[in-house]
């Protein structure tokens, strides 16, 4: 396409457009012979014709070429440079084949692999990422996260869905409140992901395809563990399916039956921790909330019980 948006086809010499077509057939019962201004209006066009091969120039006269025989030159031309791709990539692959062989024998030889710093945690996930082509299960605890973190993860989920791979996601329920959330969460489910939210306090989860698993080895998250152990993979998934079956699908806050029940587990929840003792900031912590908001709930339980 050119910057006026005609069709523009490559053939031999140069580009043809659908116009020098039209000035080609219109030749046709002038030729061979030479082409003067009045036979041929646009000078352009016929340069473009001949660079093209669909005009053949000898001196003054010019010849038409059969269109049959540009293609199948043209054709041929492809042809080959695909076989040079093609051969391009087989070497490639070869030359690689080691490299791949190690790579597979480190990764399994011993079933996990440890990944400390937050940098080192994020280039593994992010090579995870690029390699699911299946499905992805994650539990995201915490609340809401930051915009900077959810702008960033936005592009390879985007790619990994439009790739076919199914996507389940776990927040807590104060998630919701989140505006930079309710967005993310918006779009990834217009690409086909499922997003849903539990009144539980749960750990940070990743499995890809049910081949790999992330999960946090300290409490502040800056150690990861890579696990490919196929039983150990597979009892992560299955606890992550029954938290998905009591969870709640996603829905902005509003005055509807899903966030009157959103607000009773929450408040269920916080009752449960006072009466075991906990602390404020424990309590928080564990819902996804801030201390205020905790305190404020506890506030508002109080009054209404006394």
């Amino acid at each position: 396409m050119t910057e006026r948006g005609e069709r523009v086809d490559e053939l031999d010499g140069g580009p043809v457009r659908q116009e020098d077509i039209e000035v080609y057939a219109s030749l046709l019962p002038l030729l061979p012979g030479p082409i003067d201004e009045a036979a041929a209006p646009d000078a352009e066009a016929v340069r473009r014709l001949v660079a093209s091969g669909l005009l053949h120039r000898s001196g003054d006269t010019y010849m038409a070429v059969n269109p049959g025989h540009v293609c199948s030159r043209r054709a041929s031309a492809i042809l080959e440079e695909a076989q040079e791709v093609i051969s391009r990539l087989m070497r490639s692959q070869e030359r690689l084949a080691p490299a791949v062989e190690a790579y597979r024998r480190h990764r399994d030889s011993g079933g996990y692999e440890v990944h400390s710093g937050l940098a080192h945690i994020n280039a593994a996930i992010e090579i995870a990422t690029r390699e699911c082509h299946e499905e992805i299960l994650t539990s995201q605890p915490g609340g809401p996260r930051s915009p900077e973190v959810l702008a960033d993860s936005l592009p390879p989920t985007l790619a990994m869905l439009g790739r076919g791979a199914r996507m389940k996601t776990i927040y807590q329920h104060n998630a919701r409140t989140s505006a930079a959330t309710r967005d993310f969460v918006r779009t990834i489910e217009e690409h086909g992901a499922e997003v849903r939210t539990l009144d539980e306090n749960f750990d940070r989860l990743i499995i890809f395809d049910r081949k790999v698993a992330f999960i946090p080895s300290t409490a502040d998250r800056t150690v990861a563990v890579e696990v490919r152990i196929p039983a150990v993979v597979a009892f992560l998934a299955v606890a992550f399916e029954r938290s998905w079956i009591r969870a709640v699908p996603f829905t902005p806050p509003g005055r509807d039956k899903v966030t009157a029940q959103i607000t009773d587990e929450l408040e269920l929840a916080i009752l449960r921790h006072v009466v075991a003792g906990d602390k404020d900031a424990v309590t928080a912590q564990q819902l996804g909330i801030s201390v205020r908001r905790c305190q404020e709930y506890i506030a508002r339980l109080s009054s209404r019980f006394g």
